[in-house]
């Protein structure tokens, strides 16, 4: 059977130093209005110890491929350790190419930590500046940096000896006019401020499509009308294929046709990729920041669900919320609107309209793990330690990376 990932299929052996920070992730999205990777900040959690700063990113690394459930991630991993200075643990981090480590401003002025900096960079390891006080910086000291990361709209124009990772920027418009001033990416894009629409707003016929499609698996129809429904939209057909033998899922065989992945799947599990379908069906329109955190929120969510210990069911429900909770940012159209054309449970239909019911405390769980607020708050609602946040949210990145290529 095919299987969407991340799981985390028990609750025992939680991972050395995962427990030691509250993470909180950022997609960077590019002038195209693509993401290209995203930011993880990590902050010392309250009470947690020091762990060598090397062995903490090493367990981070470790974590997006964890079980053998996901791949490593091949978009920009920018790795942003808040709390934790720069020590002589570094000389021995060797992470892949594709990983950045920020550091602070506040290093350049120890001549120490700067003699490691350089030996880091030397062995082969990309860094990135974050700023806070632009006129403070010397500009010889730029070249050791990749990029420099920055509140934008206090840093001014991007530097012309490292490329900008804009940081703060409240909405759409503020992002592009950062983007045509110069800088190289957007960190953490305003979610909420939704793009220019086309025409009347009315759904595209590919999303009509998916939601006959949901209609008649709810309705229990048989397999061959399942098939013809989707040969049919022919789009609709590549993408399920392409899901079913891409990277970002397990399964104990490929599927060569339809027919195949839908008895493979099974009915329950087919909505959960119809959602899927659903979302990214949007991929040529200017919501693609929200197309990538809305997959990522629900890979999160079934994470954690598995991580209390909710039923298959349960979980693939809360992938369903996840990955809904920005539909109406994605399709133009209003939640009421869009929930009139689906047919899902009550449950999740609360908890992305209202918030409320079962699922809430998952869906509010994944939210803070976007701005760092509360995280610990809302584990302890769901009686989760940090270290299974961590590794939730972690493999969910891993595996909403996999699917760009898709998307």
């Amino acid at each position: 059977m095919f299987e969407l990932p991340p799981q985390r299929r028990d609750n025992n052996g939680e991972p050395m130093h995962l427990d030691a920070v509250t993470p909180a992730w950022s997609a960077i999205v590019a002038r195209d209005a693509r993401p290209i990777g995203f930011r993880l900040a990590l902050r010392r959690a309250e009470g947690a110890g020091s762990p060598p700063l090397a062995a903490l990113l090493d367990r981070v690394l470790a974590g997006f491929v964890a079980e053998g459930s996901t791949s490593f991630p091949h978009g920009l991993v920018l790795l942003a350790p808040l709390d934790f200075g720069v020590d002589a643990s570094l000389a021995s981090f060797r992470p892949p190419r594709n990983v950045l480590l920020e550091v602070a401003q506040a290093d350049l002025d120890d001549a120490e930590r700067m003699r490691l900096l350089f030996d880091v960079q030397r062995h082969g390891v990309r860094l990135a500046l974050r700023v806070e006080d632009r006129t403070a910086v010397s500009r010889d000291k730029l070249p050791l940096f990749q990029y420099v990361v920055a509140d934008a709209a206090t840093h001014g124009p991007p530097p012309k000896d490292a490329a900008l990772l804009a940081l703060a920027v409240a909405t759409r418009a503020q992002a592009e006019a950062t983007l045509k001033a110069g800088a190289h990416a957007i960190v953490g894009w305003p979610l909420t401020d939704a793009p220019p629409r086309n025409g009347s707003g009315t759904l595209q016929p590919t999303h009509r499509a998916v939601l006959e499609l949901i209609r008649l698996v709810q309705g229990d129809a048989d397999i061959a009308e399942l098939e013809r429904a989707f040969r049919a939209e022919p789009v609709l057909a590549y993408l399920l294929l392409t899901l079913a033998n891409s990277p970002a899922f397990i399964r104990a065989t490929p599927a060569a046709s339809l027919g195949q992945a839908i008895g493979l799947l099974g009915y329950k599990r087919l909505v959960k990729w119809l959602v899927l379908l659903m979302v990214i069906a949007s991929k040529e329109s200017k919501a693609l920041p929200q197309i990538y955190t809305a997959v990522a929120r629900g890979f999160c969510m079934e994470n954690l669900a598995a991580a209390t210990g909710a039923k298959p069911a349960a979980r693939d429900d809360c992938f369903v919320v996840g990955a809904f909770s920005l539909l109406d940012k994605i399709t133009g159209q209003s939640m009421a609107q869009l929930f009139d054309e689906l047919p899902l449970p009550p449950a999740v239909r609360d908890a992305v309209r209202e918030r409320s019911g079962p699922y809430a405390a998952y869906l509010e769980l994944a939210l803070a793990l976007e701005d760092g607020g509360a995280v610990r708050e809302h584990a302890a609602a769901l009686d989760v330690s940090l270290a299974q946040v961590n590794a939730a949210l972690l493999q969910a990145l891993a595996a909403a990376d996999a699917l760009q290529s898709v998307v």
